[in-house]
């Protein structure tokens, strides 16, 4: 293990997060998605368990945790990719649209709306995060990984101030974006394709727009933003950031995987 100088109280943060949230299978309770990492396929809340398969949403009750029992199953289209949970709401992320569904009861989730893409945008994985009345959502166009071949990779950015009818007020194109997470009025953005941590400014989330910090940073995969701290997962380590001041993100230390 290399800790490049990394405190060991930044490590011993860091370590905690990895191990509670920055799995790809895992996600926060909390309504601060951006503590477990964008990329997750199940959440916990209220004492239900949302579990993804390719075209359902399972619902489990953790009334008794040593037997979670399944409760509810809903179907949806073919190809749900990530889940999490913000405002009492649940978000998904699906290779061709963004899910929102209603817990009002929580043992049963049932679908408010799902947004419609264009065939260019059609067929990506999608992580998806959400801030105040805003979604952002990133679609990853692979050949054969993420489904069929399109064109076009891109950051959308969602009005989901009405949950039963988001709108699409934003497309950004990128190369090969994953994860991404938020600190007060910046959108980080892990860009594989062009191996860089892009930052979005969002303070007016209807004008969303690049900013000059992105951060070079090799495969980037997924990223936990906690406080003034970042931690960023990549193909091969996690490399930690100080975001105290965003126009200068300074590289704190890395841990090999």
């Amino acid at each position: 293990m290399k800790t490049n100088h990394l405190s060991t109280a930044l490590l011993s943060l860091g370590l905690f997060l990895l191990a509670a949230a920055c799995s790809k299978e895992s996600a926060d309770i909390s309504n601060d998605p951006g503590q477990a990492g964008s990329i997750t396929r199940f959440a916990v809340h209220n004492g239900f368990m949302y579990a993804l398969n390719p075209n359902q949403v399972r619902t489990f009750s953790l009334e008794n945790p040593d037997k979670p029992q399944l409760v509810h199953t809903l179907t949806t289209d073919y190809g749900l990719e990530t889940i999490i949970i913000y405002d009492n709401t649940i978000f998904l992320g699906s290779r061709t649209a963004l899910y929102i569904l209603d817990i009002a009861n929580p043992a049963a989730p049932s679908i408010l709306s799902q947004t419609q893409r264009g065939e260019f945008l059609f067929g990506g994985c999608d992580p998806v995060v959400v801030k105040d009345n805003f979604a952002y959502s990133t679609i990853k166009i692979i050949e054969n990984v993420c489904g069929r071949f399109a064109s076009q990779s891109a950051l959308m950015v969602y009005d989901v101030s009405n949950r039963n009818a988001p709108a699409n007020v934003g497309v950004h194109f990128m190369s090969l974006p994953n994860g991404l997470g938020y600190k007060d009025n910046y959108l980080f953005v892990c860009d594989e394709g062009t191996d860089r941590l892009e930052v979005f400014d969002i303070s007016d989330p209807m004008n969303t727009r690049t900013t000059s910090f992105s951060v070079a940073v090799a495969d980037p995969v997924d990223l936990i933003v906690k406080g003034d701290k970042m931690i960023v997962s990549s193909k091969t380590e996690f490399r930690f950031f100080d975001i105290s001041n965003i126009a200068d993100i300074r590289p704190l230390g890395r841990i090999s995987k």
